[in-house]
């Protein structure tokens, strides 16, 4: 059982994609056995399609299964959204076609466990997206074409990568590759293509033009599931404690408090929410480089660390999400109170006030950091806040 639901989790959104055009009631069915999957298959459950491309392997870890759950959550709520005929307001007729590939392709991702199938995954997320952001509008247009732009430079990134890091071991699996150093051209490749999909500093502009033109439906997914993608990857292709990736700790580090400056002062400049929003999650995005960049320079707290960056992640993805879905809902049906107060209520979280979700998150990376990086964490902390 937990083998089918692994290869039905992403199969069954390409095989609903044709539907999609007419009918979009298929959409919170797609998303279904990927729920089903990370609530119910155990933790090692696997399974291999030799036959397949250059041979499928498919594994639900822990990193997974939070991934893979708080993701599916996102993609049926946004779904169920869809469905119900709000969120797309000028996409195209085949918006929902482009919204099941996508999520088929985020799906494969989370599960793959190898190098090639991550790969196809991601592609075929960040492609579909395209037709996420496209509408009847110049701006959606131009932003769909920037967006298409950066991220086929992200692909070839990270095929390049792909390619020196089998030469340099000749596996594909992903958990051989803690265990050989990893290239140095390869991690940079690896930081570019992932760093467009989390907006480092300078590959950023992409996004609050997406955030910005796309519907509603589309933000709310390209801001949770797509943009955590990024994260995951450099967790599968630079796992920590791997010979050769300590080093690019630290420039990964500086980025991300580049990333969090960026994000604020621009941020607090707009006057469109969804621009807000946008810079907002850019400045949240160089917080999480930046406890990534300090997972890879201190290995023997690794374990700490890693948890405390994934509830912050995941609190991000969730929260994020739901503004912007709020927003499409405060945008279509006024500022009624029911809806400000839900919007003032993730806002709140979101800044990580005493006894929200984003106070727990925060307290726990004080708590895995030791007392470093204090005086950032606060600045981020008034920045969000001024947000």
């Amino acid at each position: 059982m937990n083998q089918v639901l692994l290869i039905l989790a992403p199969a069954l959104p390409l095989l609903l994609a044709p539907l999609a055009m007419k009918q979009r009631w298929v959409l919170p069915l797609a998303a279904l056995p990927a729920l089903l999957l990370a609530l119910l298959a155990p933790i090692g459950s696997g399974v291999a399609l030799p036959w397949l491309l250059l041979g499928v392997h498919l594994e639900l870890d822990a990193v997974g299964r939070l991934f893979l759950l708080f993701s599916t959550l996102i993609w049926l709520v946004s779904a169920i959204y869809v469905a119900l005929g709000r969120g797309t307001e000028g996409a195209a007729s085949s918006f929902g076609v482009f919204f099941l590939l996508a999520m088929a392709g985020n799906i494969l991702l989370i599960v793959a466990a190898d190098i090639v199938t991550f790969y196809v995954g991601f592609a075929l997320m960040g492609l579909s997206a395209y037709g996420l952001v496209l509408r009847r509008s110049q701006l959606a247009r131009r932003a769909g074409r920037v967006y298409l732009a950066f991220t086929l430079v992200g692909e070839l990134a990270l095929f390049g990568a792909m390619l020196l890091l089998f030469a340099a071991g000749g596996s594909l699996l992903f958990v051989d590759l803690a265990a050989r150093p990893v290239p140095g051209g390869a991690v940079a490749l690896l930081l570019l293509g992932f760093g467009i999909k989390v907006a480092l500093p300078g590959l950023h502009p992409w996004l609050p033009l997406a955030y910005t033109a796309a519907p509603i439906a589309a933000v709310a997914v390209l801001s949770g599931p797509m943009m955590k993608a990024g994260l995951l990857g450099w967790l599968r292709f630079l796992p920590p404690g791997a010979p050769g990736v300590g080093t690019w700790g630290p420039p990964l580090m500086l980025l991300g408090g580049l990333g969090i400056l960026l994000g604020v002062a621009i941020g607090i400049l707009q006057r469109a929410p969804r621009a807000v929003l946008a810079y907002s999650s850019i400045a949240k995005m160089g917080l999480i480089m930046v406890l990534f960049g300090q997972l890879l320079t201190a290995p023997p707290y690794a374990d700490a660390l890693l948890m405390s960056l994934l509830l912050f992640a995941m609190h991000h993805l969730l929260v994020k999400s739901t503004m912007f879905l709020g927003l499409g809902e405060w945008e279509r049906r006024g500022g009624e109170f029911w809806i400000l107060a839900g919007l003032t209520l993730l806002a709140l979280s979101m800044a990580a006030v005493p006894l929200t979700g984003g106070a727990t998150a925060k307290d726990a990376i004080k708590a895995a950091l030791g007392g470093e990086l204090g005086m950032l964490m606060t600045l981020s902390a008034i920045g969000t806040v001024l947000l």
